[in-house]
């Protein structure tokens, strides 16, 4: 090969190839970096130079810029180039923490709002709020709208119409406390398939009813409510959804939980309910009807999760010996439990909550440190689980007290198909207690002999 032969050959492989392929081509590869790297390659040519402006997803997040005048800056400019024309802004993320006029703010917001945008999602955490433009309810290809904290939304005399809506998630809003608003926002989703609403503070909200036919998976998170002596109220929340699949509640607010339609769907649930000081509903009432409402989900599911406030709910109508604990079900369909231990009676609970669960595998406990356990008492009878069915056991938050021991040894004895028990000690533990401990369980008499006990920090 000649000299000639070798330049010409060296200038074909180094043709850039990526920039002969048409605009659109390169503007949607870029669409998949994060916002700022695609950004950045209008310094590789001048033909590169103006490409962002055909990018169909934008993430901005002003925390990973240099300053905030920069980041602003950027934010009007974007502002003024999607104004001016319909590009199709398909995705857009906005996440700001800096200090920015509310009008500057929102005028970011109504120029990436197009008619093909279909994932939206604001979280704003500034000072001021931040109203969001109307247009975004009648945008029919939206599929995920997100939004957080300091985002004012006024749906007064604003139809809602989403057909195309399966993700909807609301945190810290002030529609929160206006249940209307949620409900009208669900009634303008058709089919909707994921809900999750978090609010850290519930203040005015009295009733909210949750009803979706179309809803798999729903996440609500009320764990605080600020009470007013002068209108203490009663909240109240009613699940109307028939085909949930997921359910992970934790409600510390509401003093009346309503489930209308059993979700013979439900596949998981994660659970968190207690009674308040605050509440005007009597204890014994509150305490039947949280269980009530455990019963049917708990016979249902194929894994459950017991918060610590649900299994201290629990303990106190064991100790009460209230009826709603008397004949509980089987729950034939749990595979996995995880529950915290929490009460003075949680031992007692989780004798009822095993002997309940004859086709249980997979059994995951989280002690409390800051709760001193109780003795354990052996059960009347071996649950049917710990002989033909439970194969994995880990204790997490083990402390060494007697009592963890004891449950321990009654786990490890009776287990007959367990294959595998994992201690995880806690952060109180003394490294000498480990090693007397690990010794006292690892020469503890196995009921199976595939069983491996491991032990881990």
């Amino acid at each position: 090969m000649t000299k000639d032969d070798r330049r010409k050959r060296c200038k074909e492989v180094n043709k850039d190839m990526i920039s002969d392929l048409p605009n659109v081509i390169i503007g949607h590869i870029l669409s998949f970096l994060p916002t700022k790297d695609a950004l950045c390659t209008c310094i590789l040519s001048k033909s590169w130079r103006e490409l962002w402006r055909s990018l169909s997803n934008f993430d901005f997040d002003d925390r990973t810029w240099k300053s905030k005048i920069i980041f602003g800056n950027f934010m009007d400019r974007f502002c003024y180039l999607h104004n001016s024309r319909e590009n199709s802004i398909t995705k857009f993320r906005l996440r700001v923490n800096g200090s920015y006029p509310s009008s500057r703010m929102s005028a970011w917001i109504s120029a990436a709002i197009k008619d093909n945008l279909e994932e939206l999602k604001l979280w704003i955490y500034t000072a001021d709020h931040v109203p969001l433009p109307r247009r975004i309810f009648s945008c029919e290809k939206l599929v995920i709208l997100d939004l957080g904290y300091r985002i004012d939304t006024d749906l007064l005399g604003v139809g809602v119409h989403f057909p195309c809506l399966k993700v909807l998630h609301l945190q810290e809003l002030p529609m929160l406390d206006d249940h209307a608003s949620i409900e009208k926002l669900l009634a303008g989703s058709p089919v909707l398939e994921e809900l999750k609403i978090e609010h850290e503070d519930c203040e005015s909200r009295n009733v909210l009813r949750i009803c979706s036919s179309s809803l798999k998976r729903l996440i609500i998170r009320f764990p605080f409510v600020a009470y007013d002596e002068n209108d203490p109220g009663c909240r109240e929340l009613t699940l109307d959804t028939p085909n949930l699949e997921l359910l992970k509640l934790t409600d510390l607010v509401s003093e009346k939980l309503n489930m209308l339609q059993i979700p013979y769907s439900l596949v998981e649930a994660a659970l968190s309910v207690a009674y308040k000081h605050v509440f005007t509903i009597q204890v014994d009432d509150y305490i039947d009807m949280a269980v009530q409402l455990l019963r049917p989900i708990m016979t249902i599911v194929k894994i459950l999760r017991l918060c610590d406030t649900t299994m201290r709910t629990l303990s106190d109508a064991v100790h009460k010996k209230l009826p709603c604990v008397g004949n509980l079900p089987d729950f034939q369909n749990l595979t996995r439990l995880e529950i915290e231990a929490s009460g003075n009676d949680r031992w007692l609970v989780l004798h009822e909550i095993l002997k309940c669960s004859p086709k249980l595998e997979v059994f995951i406990l989280y002690k409390d440190s800051t709760e001193k356990t109780p003795r354990w008492r052996n059960p009347e009878f071996v649950p049917r689980c710990l002989r033909s069915s439970l194969k994995v056991i880990e204790y997490v938050g083990f402390e060494s007290e007697l009592g963890e021991i004891e449950m321990a040894e009654y786990l490890i004895k009776n287990a007959l198909v367990l294959e595998k028990m994992t201690i995880e000690y806690g952060w109180k533990m003394i490294h000498d207690f480990k090693e007397r401990v690990a010794e006292r369980l690892t020469e503890c008499r196995r009921g199976s002999t595939a069983c491996r006990i491991v032990f881990s920090p």
